[in-house]
């Protein structure tokens, strides 16, 4: 028996979008501080979530930029558990825009995976909490 793999991840391109999560959504910082999470939740019929991931130029170059973008993204892929048991059981669409907050190239030249992973499980740990006291 296959089992059809329900996808839930989508990009967040919208420029819309993205305006109304900086404008309505909530603001949460990693406990390492090294990611802040801008995320808005609605309840909508798709369960999916959205993702933008986000690095000021003022971080590093482009090569430093795109490898922390990969790094989030495969560590949000990893976690995706956590992500199908918010958005499922709440019955949510999920918008999730990450971003350096205290992490640049100047502090950490050498990043992998094992550096961030616990920065995102961290923060979608505290965005389960918030939907589900809401």
């Amino acid at each position: 028996m296959l089992t059809k793999k329900v996808k839930i991840f989508n990009r967040l391109k919208r420029e819309i979008d993205i305006n109304a999560v900086y404008k309505m959504g909530q603001v949460i910082i990693s406990t390492d501080r090294k990611l802040k999470v801008n995320h808005l939740y609605s309840n909508g019929e798709t369960n999916q979530v959205k993702i933008a991931v986000s690095v000021s130029s003022k971080a590093g170059n482009s090569v430093w930029r795109n490898r922390l973008k990969r790094i989030i993204r495969e560590s949000l892929r990893q976690e995706e558990e956590i992500l199908k048991e918010i958005v499922f059981k709440n019955k949510l669409e999920l918008s999730i825009i990450f971003s350096s907050y205290r992490i640049n190239q100047a502090n950490n030249q050498h990043m992998f995976l094992k550096d961030i992973k616990p920065s995102v499980t961290d923060i979608l740990n505290k965005i389960s909490k918030t939907t589900i006291r809401n």
